[in-house]
């Protein structure tokens, strides 16, 4: 962590093979809080605060890295739960 930054909150879960991340990050200019789907975190993409109106842009790189730890979680998860259903019962 960066600066004088406070940690971000993030809600997550897992729901049909796919799982979905959501952080509050704050506004750069006005500083509100806003929800962004990480699904939605695209390189050359943007969020527009609806309380100030401006615009950040993602930063292509990192989008592209989130894209792909999100995409090989997701296997891995798929990976955990295949693998608590072809068990077999114990008791």
């Amino acid at each position: 962590m960066k600066g004088n930054h406070k940690e971000t909150d993030v809600i997550g879960f897992f729901k049909n093979r796919q799982i979905y991340i959501e952080l509050r990050p704050r506004c750069p200019k006005c500083k509100k809080e806003f929800m962004l789907d990480l699904k939605k975190f695209l390189p050359g993409k943007a969020h527009g605060c609806h309380a100030c109106g401006t615009i950040a842009r993602f930063d292509a790189q990192l989008a592209e890295r989130v894209q792909k730890l999100i995409h090989d979680l997701e296997l891995s998860l798929r990976e955990v739960h295949e693998s608590f259903a072809s068990q077999e019962a114990h008791e």
